[in-house]
């Protein structure tokens, strides 16, 4: 019989957050006890910096300009996107494969609206019931963010989530089955629910505050594109407080594997629990994970265990539909070794095109110059193998030994590049022209008409901000 799978994906999980990859004893034990079952995959590089490319990936096995959502304007943008590839979309191959399909996100971009309920059977999709007033400009709505922050008692949907699986545990499927998630526990604004964090009243009100000043988006933007200005005691008490998550969100997958395991469902399948993207905390001058594809957003984690682990391996996330495919048993399938091999390889696609005036009008109000207003609007590649990384900066090319200088703050000169690299930085040069990796699709496709309501889209608006998006 085939194995199940369940593919866990914890958003925003940086890599040296979690035991396997270095982070404290204690931090995230039930990944550590997972790696000890199976194995913690060394060299995995996510293929975007954010969500939606991150999953554009994960789901097609493309790279996100290839898959037609390396940039995307809207919430439903990839809904006709995802439909124009569905042969190759990996809940419905595996649909079709005889799986039966099911899949929980409290991810807004991973929705029912943007498409990604594609393949699945049953798509749940989590509101945590986290208060709106995030964004609202008013002294109630501060008033109420406020509130909601000293209560400390609602999660980001990981327990709604649970629930979900839980009935799904109860009524198992008498057919394998391939079972989805994605937990944002760890996505900004990082504010777990007591007793997780363990900080005083008087710290979650101020982390509350730090969330209002500096995680919206034009602060993001513009603290990443030379405005950087947080303190560091805000930096401290948001590191504080992820590492919390972290540990929420840890203990959240041990009570859903124990619960499993309890059913007689664990040792049939197939488990792995990987992150979309990184996080930044002022490495750099950069926030959460904009407009950037340094290494602490791009090299991910990715932990297995159960059927198909054993000689697992993959580079990039987008050779996570191969993975499964090849430990399913799946005689065919879309996914081959398209992609550059042994090297990890990341696109970004900038929010802004170089002659939208609002750019220029953002960049004046910051006091901010060209530079800011280049990086709002130019694209990024990046191949890297082990210490090298090559960086396609617009026309400007990148090289960084990641061994001397790990947060990326100065390229090498042609001088600095040793004749003994020459090999490996060839390697990078044709990794980034690769066929795979050069492929653009047409987004032009028209946008689904959103079926929610006036007043869910609203709702939709508000949590979004919530995350930063907006």
């Amino acid at each position: 019989m085939r194995p199940n799978v369940l593919l866990v994906i914890l958003d925003a999980a940086r890599r040296d957050a979690l035991e396997p990859y270095g982070a404290s004893p204690g931090s995230s034990p039930t990944v550590a006890d997972l790696a000890k079952r199976g194995r913690a995959l060394p060299q995995v590089y996510a293929t975007g910096s954010w969500t939606v490319p991150s999953h554009a990936s994960i789901f097609t096995g493309l790279m996100p300009r290839a898959a037609g959502l390396s940039r995307v304007p809207s919430l439903n943008a990839p809904k006709p996107v995802l439909d124009a590839q569905r042969e190759r979309v990996l809940p419905e191959v595996m649909r079709r494969a005889g799986y039966r399909t099911a899949a929980v996100s409290a991810n807004l971009w991973v929705s029912e609206a943007s498409g990604f309920d594609l393949g699945f059977e049953e798509f749940v999709q989590i509101n945590s019931g986290r208060q709106a007033h995030f964004h609202g400009s008013g002294f109630r709505s501060r008033l109420g963010w406020l509130s909601e922050t000293a209560r400390a008692s609602v999660d980001d949907g990981a327990r709604a989530a649970g629930d979900t699986f839980a009935r799904w545990i109860d009524a198992p499927p008498d057919q394998p089955f391939f079972w989805f998630a994605n937990i944002i526990e760890s996505h900004s604004p990082y504010l777990p629910p007591r007793p997780y964090g363990d900080v005083s009243l008087l710290e979650r009100l101020r982390a509350g505050q730090d969330a209002l000043r500096y995680y919206t988006l034009p602060a993001i933007w513009r603290s990443c594109t030379g405005g950087y200005d947080v303190p560091d005691s805000t930096i401290e008490r948001m590191r504080r407080l992820y590492r919390a998550s972290i540990r929420y969100m840890d203990d959240w997958l041990g009570r859903l594997l124990e619960r499993m395991d309890r059913a007689r469902l664990l040792d049939d399948t197939l488990v792995i629990v990987a992150s979309d993207h990184g996080e930044n905390f002022g490495e750099g001058g950069l926030l959460t994970h904009a407009l950037s594809l340094d290494n602490r957003l791009i090299h991910v984690p990715v932990v297995l265990a159960g059927p198909g682990s054993d000689g697992a391996s993959i580079t990039s996330l987008a050779e996570l539909p191969r993975l499964i495919a090849d430990a399913a048993g799946l005689d065919r399938h879309p996914w081959h070794d398209d992609l550059p091999a042994g090297i990890g390889v990341a696109q970004f696609d900038p929010p802004a095109e170089p002659d939208d005036p609002k750019v220029r009008e953002a960049v004046t109000e910051w006091g901010l110059g060209d530079e800011a207003a280049r990086k709002l609007t130019t694209p990024l590649t990046c191949a890297v193998q082990d210490e090298l990384k090559l960086v396609e900066n617009g026309d400007r090319e990148e090289v960084y030994d990641l061994a001397t200088d790990p947060l990326e703050l100065a390229a090498m000169t042609p001088a600095d590049t040793s004749p003994d690299r020459a090999g490996q930085l060839a390697a990078l040069r044709a990794a980034v022209r690769h066929p795979a990796v050069t492929a653009e699709r047409s987004a032009d496709a028209p946008a689904a008409a959103p079926d929610a309501s006036p007043e869910e889209l609203r709702d939709i608006e508000e949590r979004m901000k919530l995350l930063g998006y907006m």
